[in-house]
C-alpha cells in the first residue's frame, strides 16, 4: 500500500471510533488495572517476566501477560488512570494491526489494491469494536499485531525478526502459539513449496521455551487445574460457536458484551448436530481450496480458535475472540472483493463505519454497556451479575438487589451476587443482616479473599474483634500480598488494643503497598500512643505526601499530635486546612476548639465546640468539653444540660458522667450528683483522682444524709 492508502485506512479508524468520547473502564479492567497495584510502579517491570500475579489485584486471576503489563504501567506513568489514553493507544493499535493486514494481503495477492480492500475491511468491521473500546481487549489487538508482523517478516524471509515478533507476541497472549501452524500452512500451500523443517526450528524453541516457562512459574498448571465444565460439555458446545460467529461477521448486529449462549451436552441437540455439520462443511471446503486464499483463511481461523475450542473458559462465546480470525477473513474479502465495482466496496464501508458509531456509546459507561447486555440477553447470571454491580455503583441498591437474586436463580453456584447482596446491606447499616450472606458466599467459594475481608469488616465494626481477626487471618492464608488486607487487619488490632502486633501488620501493609497513606496514617497513631511525637509527625507526613483521598483526617491527627507538644500555631493550621477542606465534619472543629482550649484561648475554644455542635448536636465530647468550660465559669446550667445532652447520648461516658457529677454537687442536687458518680464508677474501672473523688463525696453525701 502507497501513503494514500495508509492515510485512507487511518481516516477509517477515526471515523469508527471517533465518538468513543473520554471512555471508562470495564469488567475485568478493574481487577487487571484499576486495582491493581502492581502496574503503578514502572519499577515492577521486570518481575511482570517472572510472576503470573503482577496480572492482577486479585491473586486468583493470575495470568502470563507481561508485555501487555508493561503497557499499562508505562500509561500510568504518563496519565494515570485517564480512560481516553489507554483507549487512543487501543486505537493506535487497531490502526497498526489494520496496516499490517494492508501489508499481509498485497503480498499474498500481489494487489496492492487487494491488500487496501482486506485493510479497510479489518479498520471498519464492527465486530473489530471490543478490542478498541475495551482496554482489557487489547490483550487480542496486540497480540494479533506481533502475530500479524511475524507473518509479514515471515513473507519477507526475514525470519529473525519473525521469530522475534513471535517471542513478543507470545509475552502478551498465549493464542499466538499458534503462530508456526499458519506460517507452515501458507509455506506448503501459498508459498510454493514447504521449507525445511529446521527453518522452523526457532519457532519450535520459542514455542517449547514459552510452554516451559508457563509451566515453571504455574501459570499453566494452575489454569488446567479446575476446568469450569467437563470436555464432552465443552466440545458439544463449542461445536456451535462457528455458526454463531459467521453470523456475527456476515450481520454484525446486533453485538454485545455477552451474547446469550448456553452449554450443551446431548449429541442429539439440533443446534449441535447442525453446528457440526457446518463445521464438518468448512474442513471439506478448507481442504478442497486450501492452494488458495480463502481455503488458507478458514485453516487460519480453525487453528487460531483451537485453544479456546478446547479449553473450558467461563465465558463460551465472545466478540474479542474473533479479532485475529476476523484477520484472516479481511485476507479473503480483499482476494474476493478486489475486482468488485468500487462503488459496492463504499456502500459496505459507509455501513461499517455507522454500525461502529452506533455500538461505540455503548462503552461509555458500565451503566451503559450492561443495560444494553441484560436487554438483549437477559437469562445469562454473568450479565445479571454485572448488570447489578453496574446499579451498585450508580448508587441504585434496591435495583441492584433484584439484579443479583436473578442472577442467583439463574445460576447460584458462584458466590459473587451473595457477597454483593451482603455488601449492600453492609452499606446500608444492616450489618448483622450482611454476615448471612457473606457466609452463603463463603459455602460456595470458600477461597474467595474478598469476602473473608468483607466478613472482617463487618465483625469488626460490631465490635467482635476475635471474629474479625479469625476471618483476616483466613483471607491471608488465601492472599498474603494484599495490602489493604493488611491494613485493616492492622486497625481491628489496634482496636482490640494490641499495639505491638497492629505496628507490624502495619509495616507489613507499608511494605505492599507504599504508594497509600492509610497505613502510614494508622502506624503514626500508634506511635502517638506510645509517646513517640517525633516517628508520629514523620508517618503522618508520609501519609500526606501521598495524596491521600482521606487528607483531612491525617491533617487533625497531625493537628492533635501538635496539640499535645504544645505546638499551637502549627496545630491550628493543620486543622484548619481540615476544616477547608472537610468543613461539614463536626469532628475538625471540635478538634480545634479542644486545640483552642488547651492553648488557653477560651472564646476560641467555646466557637470551635459550639461549630462542632452546629453540625452535628450529639457530638458528645464537644459537648463534654463546652460543658467544662461552662462549668469553671460558673455557667451551671448551661454545663448541665450539655452534660445531660452527653450522657443521653452515650450512656457509657465516664467523662461527661463525672463532669455532670461534680457539677450537681456544687450546685447543691446532693441526690442527682451521687446517681451521676454512681454511673461515672459504673463506667470507669481506673483508680485514679477522679475515681478516688468521686468515692469521697459519695461517702460525704452519705454521711450527710
Amino acid at each position: 500500500m502507497n501513503g494514500r492508502d495508509k492515510a485512507l485506512v487511518a481516516l477509517v479508524c477515526v471515523l469508527c471510533y471517533c465518538n468513543f468520547g473520554g471512555g471508562a473502564f470495564h469488567y475485568d479492567d478493574f481487577h487487571s488495572l484499576v486495582e491493581n497495584p502492581h502496574i503503578r510502579s514502572l519499577g515492577n517491570v521486570p518481575v511482570f517476566f517472572t510472576d503470573p500475579a503482577m496480572f492482577s489485584g486479585d491473586a486468583e486471576k493470575k495470568m502470563y501477560r507481561p508485555l501487555l503489563l508493561v503497557t499499562y504501567a508505562v500509561q500510568y506513568a504518563v496519565h494515570g488512570y485517564q480512560p481516553l489514553g489507554f483507549l487512543l493507544v487501543n486505537l493506535a493499535i487497531h490502526l497498526s494491526a489494520s496496516l499490517l493486514i494492508g501489508a499481509i494481503g498485497a503480498r499474498l495477492v500481489a494487489d496492492p489494491r487487494a491488500g487496501l480492500v482486506s485493510a479497510l475491511f479489518f479498520a471498519a468491521h464492527p465486530l473489530a469494536g471490543e478490542p478498541v473500546n475495551y482496554i482489557s481487549s487489547r490483550s487480542e489487538s496486540l497480540g494479533a499485531c506481533f502475530y500479524l508482523a511475524a507473518f509479514l517478516l515471515h513473507l519477507r524471509d526475514r525470519r529473525s525478526g519473525a521469530v522475534a515478533c513471535y517471542a513478543l507476541g507470545l509475552l502478551v497472549k498465549s493464542v499466538v502459539l499458534t503462530a508456526p501452524l499458519v506460517l507452515w500452512a501458507h509455506d506448503r500451500w501459498l508459498g510454493g513449496g514447504q521449507k525445511p523443517w529446521r527453518y522452523y526450528a526457532p519457532f519450535a524453541a520459542v514455542g517449547a521455551g514459552y510452554i516451559g516457562l508457563i509451566t515453571y512459574n504455574r501459570f499453566l498448571g494452575g489454569s488446567l487445574a479446575a476446568p469450569v465444565r467437563d470436555w464432552t460439555t465443552q466440545l458439544l458446545t463449542q461445536s456451535k460457536t462457528p455458526a454463531f460467529y459467521a453470523q456475527l461477521v456476515a450481520l454484525p448486529w446486533p453485538l454485545n458484551v455477552e451474547h446469550q449462549f448456553f452449554e450443551s451436552a446431548r449429541l442429539g441437540e439440533g443446534a449441535v448436530l447442525a453446528g457440526s455439520g457446518l463445521v464438518l462443511s468448512l474442513a471439506l471446503l478448507g481442504w478442497i481450496g486450501r492452494d488458495h486464499i480463502p481455503g488458507f483463511a478458514l485453516f487460519w481461523i480453525a487453528v487460531v480458535l483451537l485453544p479456546t475450542t478446547l479449553m473450558p473458559l467461563n465465558i463460551l462465546v465472545v466478540e474479542r475472540r474473533m479479532y485475529l480470525p476476523l484477520a484472516a477473513l479481511a485476507l479473503a474479502a480483499g482476494y474476493l472483493c478486489r475486482r468488485l465495482d468500487r462503488r459496492w466496496h463504499w456502500a459496505w464501508l459507509a455501513c461499517a463505519i455507522g454500525l461502529c458509531l452506533q455500538r461505540n456509546p455503548v462503552w461509555a459507561s458500565e451503566l451503559r454497556l450492561w443495560e444494553d447486555a441484560v436487554a438483549r440477553a437477559p437469562h445469562m447470571q454473568r450479565v445479571q451479575s454485572n448488570w447489578g454491580k453496574a446499579l451498585q455503583l450508580a448508587g441504585r441498591w434496591d435495583e441492584a438487589m433484584i439484579a443479583y437474586r436473578r442472577a442467583i436463580a439463574i445460576d447460584g453456584r458462584g458466590g459473587d451476587a451473595y457477597n454483593n447482596i451482603a455488601t449492600i446491606l453492609h452499606l446500608r447499616g444492616d450489618i448483622t443482616g450482611a454476615i448471612p450472606w457473606y457466609h452463603r458466599a463463603l459455602e460456595r467459594e470458600p477461597t474467595l479473599d474478598e469476602v473473608h475481608q468483607n466478613l472482617a469488616d463487618a465483625h469488626a465494626q460490631l465490635g467482635r474483634y476475635e471474629a474479625a481477626i479469625a476471618a483476616y487471618r483466613r483471607a491471608l492464608e488465601i492472599d498474603a500480598g494484599k495490602g489493604d488486607i493488611w491494613s485493616n487487619y492492622g486497625l481491628t488490632l489496634y482496636q482490640a488494643g494490641d499495639l505491638a502486633e497492629a505496628e507490624a501488620v502495619f509495616r507489613k501493609a507499608i511494605e505492599l503497598m507504599p504508594d497509600q497513606a492509610e497505613p502510614y496514617n494508622n502506624l503514626g497513631n500508634i506511635y502517638v500512643d506510645r509517646g513517640d511525637w517525633p516517628g508520629a509527625e514523620a508517618l503522618y507526613r508520609q501519609a500526606l505526601a501521598r495524596q491521600p483521598d482521606d487528607k483531612a483526617q491525617i491533617l487533625a491527627n497531625l493537628g492533635d499530635l501538635y496539640r499535645k507538644q504544645q505546638r499551637f500555631d502549627e496545630g491550628r493550621r493543620a486543622l484548619a486546612r481540615a476544616i477547608d477542606l472537610e468543613g461539614d465534619q463536626a469532628e475538625w472543629r471540635f478538634r480545634l476548639g479542644r486545640l483552642e482550649r488547651a492553648a488557653g484561648r477560651g472564646e476560641a475554644a467555646t466557637a470551635g465546640f459550639a461549630g462542632a455542635i452546629a453540625l452535628d448536636s450529639t457530638h458528645v465530647a464537644a459537648r463534654t468539653h463546652r460543658a467544662e468550660m461552662a462549668a469553671a465559669m460558673g455557667a451551671y446550667a448551661r454545663a448541665i444540660a450539655d452534660f445531660g445532652v452527653a450522657v443521653a447520648v452515650d450512656p457509657a461516658s465516664s467523662r461527661a458522667w463525672f463532669g455532670l457529677g461534680r457539677v450537681l454537687d456544687d450546685t447543691g442536687e446532693w441526690h442527682r450528683a451521687a446517681q451521676a458518680y454512681r454511673q461515672f464508677l459504673s463506667h470507669w474501672p481506673q483508680d485514679d483522682a477522679r475515681a478516688r473523688h468521686a468515692r469521697e463525696r459519695l461517702r460525704a453525701n452519705e454521711e450527710r444524709h
